[in-house]
C-alpha cells in the first residue's frame, strides 16, 4: 500500500456544539475510508478480475484515499475532545473485518455500507441542519457523498455479476446491521446535529430495495 496522502487543511465556522458533535463522529467515517483504501487496493490487485473490472476499482482506492485526507484536514480544524463516543478502535475493528470474504462478498458488502454511508451524509446535509450551514464541511461532505453514490453502482454491478442476488442482499444486510451498532455509539452527537439517531439506525439497518432488486 501506497502513503496516505497528506491531511488537507481547511477553516470551519461551525458553532462549538456542532464542531464538537461532528468531531465525535467523524473517527467513524474517518476509519471508513481508511480500511476502504486497503479493501479497494486488495481488491484492485485480484487476478480473478479482469482488467475492465480492476480499472474502476483502482479509481475508487484513488478516491478514497482523497476522502481520507480531507476528513483528517477537517478533523483537524475541529475541537480535540475526550474519548471518541465512536471509539475509533470499534470503528476500525468494524470496516477491516469486512475484508475477510472473498471477492463478490465484499463488494456486496461494500455496497450496502457506502448506500448507508450516503443516507447519513444526507441526514447531516439538510438544509435545516447546522452542517449545511457551514461551505467548507458541506463541500466537504458533498463530496464524499457524490463519489460514494457512484461507488455504489460500481461495486453492487461487480458484485451481481459474480454471486446471485440473494447472497449479495444477504450479505449486505449483514454489514448495516453491523455499522447499526456503531452508529448507536454516536446518538448524541447526531442529534446536535439535527439527526434522529433511532431513525437514522433504522433506516440504516434495512437495505434498499432497490440496491439488489429480486
Amino acid at each position: 500500500m501506497s502513503r496516505r496522502q497528506p491531511a488537507q487543511p481547511c477553516t470551519v465556522t461551525l458553532d462549538r456544539g456542532a464542531a464538537g458533535a461532528l468531531a465525535t463522529l467523524l473517527p467513524l467515517l474517518g476509519c471508513g475510508e481508511e480500511a476502504a483504501v486497503l479493501g479497494f487496493e486488495r481488491l484492485a490487485s485480484q487476478d480473478s478480475l479482469s482488467p475492465e473490472l480492476r480499472g474502476p476499482l483502482r479509481t475508487i482506492a484513488v478516491d478514497e484515499r482523497v476522502h481520507d485526507a480531507l476528513l483528517r484536514g477537517l478533523q483537524a480544524a475541529l475541537p480535540r475532545h475526550g474519548p471518541d463516543s465512536v471509539p475509533r478502535h470499534v470503528a476500525r475493528r468494524f470496516h477491516r473485518g469486512l475484508q475477510g470474504g472473498d471477492v463478490a462478498t465484499h463488494l456486496a458488502q461494500i455496497a450496502g455500507i457506502d448506500a448507508a454511508v450516503c443516507t447519513i451524509l444526507s441526514r447531516l446535509l439538510r438544509r435545516s441542519a447546522p452542517l449545511a450551514n457551514d461551505p467548507i464541511v458541506a463541500g466537504i461532505l458533498e463530496h464524499i457523498r457524490r463519489d460514494e453514490v457512484r461507488h455504489v453502482a460500481i461495486s453492487r454491478t461487480i458484485a451481481m455479476a459474480m454471486i446471485d442476488r440473494r447472497t449479495a442482499r444477504d450479505v449486505a444486510a449483514d454489514a448495516r446491521a453491523g455499522l447499526t451498532t456503531l452508529l448507536a455509539f454516536g446518538g448524541s452527537s447526531f442529534e446536535l446535529l439535527g439527526v434522529d439517531p433511532d431513525r437514522l439506525c433504522k433506516d440504516v439497518g434495512t437495505l434498499p430495495k432497490g440496491l439488489f432488486p429480486q
